[in-house]
């Protein structure tokens, strides 16, 4: 693989209109989705998959292109012991991509790279 970026930005407001439990399901994975439900603030919780859906996304600008239909919750974003994020994916478990969340009052964006 060459070294490779993907960057992807969400409007929380996006995220509101489209918040549904098909939607939830749809975009996390079984652990992204315990610490999902264990958030009580609703605006967090917008925030927490706000950031997951642009890191997923950025993964895929990573990649371009995948063998087979990707389905986000095989790509599960988790956090180490610091609280930073990293990736656990069915689609290239070998490799270490580098993700990057972050978020502003209305939106989240995040970097996803290869080396």
């Amino acid at each position: 693989m060459n070294k490779s970026i993907g960057i992807d930005i969400v409007e929380f407001v996006e995220i509101r209109e489209r918040l549904s439990d098909k939607f939830i399901k749809r975009i996390l994975g079984p652990n992204e989705l315990i610490r999902y439900n264990k958030i009580t603030n609703q605006d967090s919780k917008v925030a927490f998959l706000a950031g997951r859906f642009a890191a997923k996304e950025a993964y895929t600008k990573v990649y371009k292109h995948f063998d087979e239909p990707l389905n986000f919750v095989d790509v599960e974003i988790l956090n180490d012991e610091y609280g930073a994020p990293y990736i656990v994916s069915k689609y290239h478990p070998e490799d270490d991509v580098k993700v990057s969340i972050s978020h502003s009052r209305n939106y989240a964006v995040s970097i996803c790279s290869i080396d």
